[in-house]
């Protein structure tokens, strides 16, 4: 059997075999049914191995042993053992779920919370820090409005408004319940512009100023210096302030536009 070193290397990529699996279950298909000896010869697979091998195709589901005389492996259709690797993916990542399951019991887990707590005590002990990178800012964001208890505040552009739905929606929920009471202005012209989480979760006004990106949550404030539409994700900067002093000033201030901003 004679198939380019190419042609192998996309199968066995496509159906997760390895290089003496995909070799054995080619020259299989070559023959529909066939003997481990023959199958050796034809696959350059080493006859040790083949055997091996053929038994590890069974168990995937992607060859038939027939029992007999010597023994025989018959092969499926391609269709066939594309869904067999299919069911094999699905097992495999099942398996995997349930081991990262346990790693919770461990106590190398264990110690890597204390590291957070520590962590987490030294940086509320911080007064102000900078942030980059939008996936690090969601990170503190979402650490904001998780602790937070008296009070939140949003200011963000329409399409900020849908990231904070689908990042901070479950503790925005959270923060509602606990009695937190959630503002959020942005630039839009009706209420329906917005997600329908941020609808039902937040006190919700039009601002017709500059584009501005900040939370205030409680004593805490974290100020985004770009502006959405002309800074790639990667490169998004905040800066977090932990100041009373600070975040009340500038809540004064923002409570005074919001008396001026149109119900939406």
């Amino acid at each position: 059997m004679i198939v380019s070193e190419t042609f192998l290397q996309k199968t066995r990529s496509a159906f997760g075999l390895n290089e003496y699996e995909v070799k054995t279950w080619t020259a299989l298909l070559s023959r529909n049914e066939s003997t481990a000896g023959e199958l050796a010869e034809i696959s350059s697979v080493p006859r040790s191995r083949v055997y091996d091998i053929l038994e590890s195709l069974t168990s995937k589901g992607f060859v038939i042993k027939v029992k007999g005389s010597p023994i025989k492996y018959k092969s499926i259709t391609p269709e066939e053992a594309l869904e067999a690797a299919k069911k094999n993916a699905v097992k495999g990542a099942e398996k995997e779920s349930k081991r990262f399951e346990k790693v919770k019991s461990l106590s190398e887990f264990k110690e890597l919370e204390k590291l957070f707590k520590k962590g987490h005590v030294k940086l509320q002990e911080d007064i102000a820090g900078v942030i980059k990178g939008r996936s690090n800012i969601d990170s503190q964001l979402i650490s904001l409005v998780g602790n937070a208890k008296d009070s939140i505040t949003i200011m963000t552009t329409k399409e900020g408004a849908f990231r904070k739905a689908e990042k901070l929606g479950q503790e925005l929920k959270k923060a509602k319940k606990r009695g937190v009471s959630v503002k959020l202005a942005a630039p839009v012209e009706s209420v329906d512009e917005l997600p329908a989480d941020i609808k039902k979760l937040a006190e919700t006004r039009k601002h017709d100023g500059k584009k501005a990106r900040f939370i205030m949550a409680d004593n805490q404030a974290l100020f985004i210096l770009n502006d959405d539409q002309k800074v790639h994700e990667n490169y998004d900067m905040g800066i977090w302030v932990n100041s009373e002093f600070l975040t009340n000033g500038f809540r004064h201030f923002f409570e005074n536009s919001w008396k001026g901003m149109s119900e939406l």
